[in-house]
């Protein structure tokens, strides 16, 4: 049965479009997708077209995904950004948009992310993690995503376990496993990224080795069946929902083990990193790019 959602697109400018996302993530908002122009620049070599149904090369958005009849969260949306436009959408034909731009995308030196309904083209050998990201937004496109996969191609990820708390699409843990990881375990608020990284490990028969879980880690003071001693946790979000977590990250840490933040705007970082070294970690690498953080510590 297709699922339909009702589409709230909230304009915005590069100036403001960090804002808008701190405020949605303060009023419970915590899945949504970034459109910026300037990432779809980037991006330009591995894409063959510009969709026409993305903004304008100056425009900014996020879109926002609710169930039809959630008029609370529709008034919330309403209340920070009048000039919000809605729409009904369906999930298949929101999968359909990405399919027209979404090409292969090698990362690194060792990675590819293919998506799952293109012929596999991998002269070079890379390891492939086939991707359908649904509606849970992890393309691997975006700046902060790449630099992640970026530091985990420059790892030796073999045998190791990956706890990536707000997992998406599954592409970090996925990837990972793709690289001789031995587990992987993924967590999302959204039941509907934790379902669409599910099927992700299915489509590229790694579903004995990666787990993903639904639930609020902050809210819900943990979630059963997660575990701990994890050689990488992955935390590719924002930093208003990072700082919060900083404290609980040390407990899913294997002696030795290493985090790896990402999604934090450059005039962030400062925040992130004095409240990580407040818990206890060590800074041990930092990657700038486009306005965008990434950075690794120990514990």
């Amino acid at each position: 049965m297709t699922r339909r959602w009702l589409e709230a697109t909230l304009p915005a400018t590069p100036d403001t479009l960090d804002k808008l996302t701190a405020r949605l993530v303060g009023e419970g908002f915590e899945s949504f997708e970034v459109i910026d122009p300037r990432e779809f620049d980037r991006a330009r070599p591995v894409w063959e077209i510009w969709d026409e149904d993305l903004p304008g090369r100056n425009a900014c958005a996020v879109k926002i995904y609710l169930p039809p009849g959630d008029r609370e969260g529709m008034g919330k949306l309403q209340s920070l950004c009048p000039e919000l436009t809605v729409r009904e959408r369906d999930e298949e034909d929101w999968a359909n948009a990405w399919k027209q731009h979404y090409r292969p995308t090698p990362v690194g030196s060792r990675l590819l992310i293919q998506p799952a309904w293109l012929p596999a083209e991998n002269p070079e050998g890379r390891a492939v993690f086939l991707n359908n990201p649904g509606m849970s937004f992890g393309t691997g496109l975006h700046v902060s995503t790449r630099l992640c996969l970026e530091i985990l191609d420059g790892m030796d990820a073999s045998g190791k376990r990956i706890l990536d708390i707000g997992c998406g699409s599954g592409i970090l843990g996925l990837c990972a496993l793709s690289l001789g990881a031995a587990r992987a375990v993924g967590v999302d608020i959204d039941p509907l990224a934790a379902e669409t990284a599910r099927e992700n490990a299915l489509l590229n028969g790694l579903e004995s080795a990666y787990t993903s879980f639904a639930g609020d880690l902050l809210s819900d003071e943990g979630i059963p069946g997660i575990g701990t001693d994890y050689d990488v946790v992955f935390t590719n979000i924002i930093a208003d929902v990072i700082l919060p977590l900083t404290p609980l990250v040390p407990a899913y840490l294997a002696p030795g083990g290493v985090w790896i933040v990402s999604g934090v705007i450059e005039h962030r970082y400062n925040e992130v990193r004095d409240a990580a070294e407040a818990a206890g970690f060590t800074l041990l690498d930092r990657e700038f790019r486009d306005g965008w953080t990434a950075a690794v510590f120990t514990k």
